[in-house]
């Protein structure tokens, strides 16, 4: 007897309708959330980064945050 409703190991195991884009080339939106931290307040939701993936020193950083994704090309 099956007890899982039709398609379901299809729907379990589909990723997400919208993936959460970061940056990772030159010129694109950074879009990184930082890092957790634990003295925030409680139910706060850390806000993307609005910075700038650019080109620097042979890597791909992020002009706000600092983060960096990859060496450029």
């Amino acid at each position: 007897m099956n007890l899982m409703p039709p398609g379901y190991d299809a729907y379990a195991l589909r990723g997400p309708d919208e993936p959460h884009q970061i940056g990772t080339q030159h010129g694109e939106l950074c879009g990184r959330y930082e890092e957790p931290d634990e003295d925030a307040p409680r139910g706060y939701r850390p806000k993307r980064c609005t910075g700038t993936m650019d080109c620097n020193e042979g890597y791909i950083i992020c002009d706000t945050c600092g983060e960096e994704a990859d060496r450029c090309p």
